[in-house]
């Protein structure tokens, strides 16, 4: 088999991880039909960490933007991806996380890539019978770190765990961008040795510079479908570029299942956006050896530097990763993904603040130290940074303590009653009545973001490219064609 498919993570890793989740649902509309006729395999169009930001901030209802995607996207399968729990930074009870597939396949997800924060086969397992169970395809990512335990045996034994599931796929997830061509020799075989007839696809970040260049070796290594993103919203902490992957995939001699003709203009697009909003644009990333110490995955990045900013500690980020490198040698190595890598983040932002390690801890880390996220994390901890999390008042609480697991009625009785929708009763257990009550409040999705007041920025930035002769538009019949007059 010669063909490369490619699984398209422009609106969701591409915006989480240089926009800090920032797009909103009129941004993806317009391009959406381009989307679907380009051919991917699958198209990433959320993650469970988007709700609150949504709700929140954009004021945005997550589950109207699915509706509207769907109705723009119907072929291509569209895919979410999450963490063990539904609730990222909470255990989440087993009604709510049954109650979110429900929902989700009714409005038109077709497949969910789900992550467990240490690759336990248990995490695995609990959520591709959740998936299976509303005829949603799940597919395990098997998550990369560098840690002394994190060997090809370590990844082989993974692998055979997760190809032991009813599985439609296993992703060999690389968030931290740590992996280089030549960790890929040995890692991407053992891996394709023990899955069986399984297929598997390859997802990384650019931090290191080394992104694209590794999804070129997972290609000649065996892997034939990789996650890339259109730039502007590719590179830096984001994915590799769809353009170059391809276009090199084709060099080494391999056919590619896209039409690039179809996304052009959707680059266009987006970097009208960002110009025009002030978003950052994706770049190329120098090699950086210090990303392999502190290990901070590109779709949290862009959120540490807008949080700092927020704060005013925008002149604390390097004090910060530094810290992350410690409190995550402290917590005994765990894989640098949602939620640890943001329980590690978070602690040592607090650390720097208070200008004294672990005088301030959140519920998260003492449950994490008490053993509720996994015996296996708590007891990789250090002993004396463990004793000093549990030697407060705090802790007691949690000794003891398991989390709730009410019924589904129970639920919606908390969160709803009569009359309130699925829908609603889990935008409330995101964030609460009263911040969904002000979401609604707001103005209606702008369907039409990028045309309109945009126009005149995008024919100005196009008029600035030499190799632009002409510019047409075109819409309802109506046809007009600009010629540029600078020499050639």
């Amino acid at each position: 088999m010669n063909e490369v498919k490619f699984v398209d993570t422009t609106v969701r890793d591409g915006q989480q991880s240089l926009w800090a989740t920032g797009m909103r649902t009129g941004m993806i509309l317009p391009i959406a039909e381009r989307l679907e006729q380009a051919g991917f395999d699958a198209i990433e169009i959320m993650a469970t960490s988007f709700e609150k930001k949504m709700i929140r901030e954009l004021r945005e209802d997550p589950f109207e933007r699915l509706q509207l995607v769907r109705q723009r996207i119907k072929k291509t399968p569209l895919r979410i991806i999450r963490g063990r729990y539904l609730a990222a930074f909470q255990i989440t009870p087993r009604s709510v996380e049954e109650l979110w597939y429900e929902r989700i396949a009714a409005h038109g997800i077709a497949q969910v890539r789900v992550s467990d924060s240490s690759n336990t086969a248990a995490g695995w397992r609990a959520q591709v019978g959740y998936a299976r169970k509303v005829g949603i395809d799940p597919i395990v990512n098997l998550i990369f770190s560098i840690s002394p335990k994190h060997t090809d045996e370590y990844y082989a034994q993974k692998a055979r765990e997760a190809a032991a599931l009813d599985v439609f796929r296993i992703c060999l997830k690389d968030p931290g961008a740590l992996l280089t061509p030549d960790r890929m020799q040995t890692l991407v075989p053992a891996v394709l040795k023990n899955v069986k007839d399984i297929p598997v696809e390859f997802h990384t970040h650019c931090n290191t510079g080394l992104g694209g260049l590794c999804s070129l070796e997972a290609i000649k290594l065996g892997i034939r479908c990789i996650n890339a993103a259109i730039p502007p919203l590719a590179e830096s902490s984001s994915n590799p570029s769809l353009f170059d992957v391809a276009r090199n995939a084709r060099a080494l001699g391999y056919t590619t299942a896209v039409n690039e003709e179809v996304l052009k203009p959707v680059e266009d697009y987006f970097r009208e956006i960002a110009l025009r909003e002030g978003l950052p644009i994706g770049v190329p990333s120098p090699y950086d050896s210090l990303h392999y110490i502190y290990q901070v995955p590109g779709g949290m990045i862009s959120n540490l530097r807008f949080q700092l900013a927020t704060a005013g500690l925008g002149d604390k980020l390097g004090v910060v990763l530094e810290e992350i490198a410690r409190v995550r040698a402290d917590f005994g190595y765990p894989v640098m993904v949602t939620p640890y890598s943001q329980f590690i983040g978070a602690q040592a932002v607090m650390n720097v603040v208070a200008s004294e390690r672990y005088k301030e801890v959140s519920d998260e880390i003492i449950q994490y130290a008490v053993g509720l996220w996994g015996e296996e994390e708590s007891s990789s901890m250090d002993p004396n940074v463990r004793d000093k999390i549990l030697n407060r008042p705090r802790a007691k609480a949690f000794t003891n303590w398991q989390p709730p697991q009410p019924s589904l009625k129970e639920v919606r009785q908390k969160y709803g009653g009569l009359g309130v929708s699925d829908d609603e009763i889990l935008m409330r257990f995101f964030t609460d009545e009263e911040q969904v009550a002000t979401m609604r409040a707001a103005s209606p999705v702008n369907q039409d973001i990028g045309t309109g007041q945009g126009l005149q920025s995008l024919i100005s930035e196009l008029s600035k490219r030499k190799s632009v002769k002409y510019i047409q538009l075109q819409k309802e019949g109506i046809s007009l064609t600009l010629q540029s007059n600078k020499k050639q």
